[in-house]
Formats: structure tokens, C-alpha cells, sequence
């Protein structure tokens, strides 16, 4: 599962890359670079698993849990500071024609696996395992996110300002 997560974290990259270089926004590009981060958190620790029996060293999993989980920390309160933009400066993504359904299944998709396997893989008691899932539900509460604010521009134009920064936040 992390060796598939991470193919479709690289491209949902890619796709991000590419929005924010057509479309030339700004959005794109950091949603981009938070995947990147993402990741790159996602390589380390199936370079770890890859390495060691999940289990067998509990301290080193700690260890690189609590690493992973400071990255993770730090890009959430980066992410804090875009959230304001998006509900006072009326900003978001905007995705054109069909890619906005695409998004959406992504979205929900991976939403749904992340849950389901936050679940069925707390059993194994790892530290590292359980940080791989808590980082694909980070990835997939951010892509709720970007979806909403999506969908906002392109179905809700006329939705009143109150209402969209009350469904943000």
C-alpha cells in the first residue's frame, strides 16, 4: 500500500505542477509542494520498513514518528496561514472542465482508503505504520480542501461570502 500511495501522491504532484504552470495560480504550485513534502515523509518511512521488520525496533520507529510528525505539524500550520487567503481574500483552486469531477473522485477515494486503513492497520502496533496512514488522511483532508474551494468557485459564484468562509473554515 505505501509503494501505491505513493505512486498516486507523485502524480496528483505532477497533475498540481501542471494546473498551476497552465493556469499560472499560485495554489497549485503550494498544493504541489505540500504533496512533495508529503512524500518525501512517505519514501522515508517505506525506506525504513524496507530496511527493518515493522515492530522489531520500537525506539526507531518512535524516532522517525515523532520526525514525520513535526514535519507533518509544521506544513499544518503553514497551511493555517493559506486558509485566512481563502476565506477573507475570496482565493482558491479553480480546476477547468472535466478535471474538477477527476478531482473529486480522487478526493473521495483516497478519503476513504485513509480512513479504512487507519483503522484496519492500528492492529499491527507500529509507530511507523501508523504515521504512513495519518499522513495519507493528512493528504486526503487537504485535497478535501482544495476540492471544496474548487467546487465553491465553479458551482457557487453566487454563494454569499459568509457562507463559503463558514464552509472553509
Amino acid at each position: 500500500t505505501l509503494y501505491r500511495s505513493l505512486s498516486i501522491n507523485l502524480l496528483y504532484v505532477a497533475v498540481n505542477i501542471v494546473s498551476g504552470i497552465l493556469t499560472k495560480s499560485f495554489w497549485f504550485l503550494y498544493l504541489a509542494g505540500y504533496y512533495v513534502i508529503l512524500s518525501v515523509l512517505r519514501y522515508l518511512s517505506l525506506k525504513y520498513l524496507k530496511r527493518n521488520e515493522m515492530g522489531a525496533d520500537i525506539k526507531a520507529e518512535w524516532k522517525l514518528s515523532r520526525f514525520c510528525s513535526g514535519i507533518l505539524t509544521l506544513l499544518n500550520l503553514i497551511l493555517t496561514g493559506v486558509i485566512p487567503m481563502m476565506m477573507f481574500k475570496n482565493r482558491g483552486f479553480e480546476y477547468y472542465g472535466i478535471l474538477i469531477y477527476v478531482m473529486a473522485m480522487y478526493t473521495f477515494y483516497i478519503t476513504t482508503v485513509s480512513i479504512i486503513n487507519i483503522v484496519k492497520y492500528r492492529k499491527y502496533m507500529s509507530p511507523v505504520m501508523t504515521m504512513t496512514k495519518i499522513i495519507s488522511l493528512a493528504a486526503a483532508l487537504v485535497s478535501m480542501l482544495a476540492l471544496e474551494t474548487a467546487m465553491l468557485t465553479a458551482f457557487g459564484p453566487e454563494t454569499p461570502a459568509l457562507s463559503k468562509r463558514l464552509l472553509i473554515a
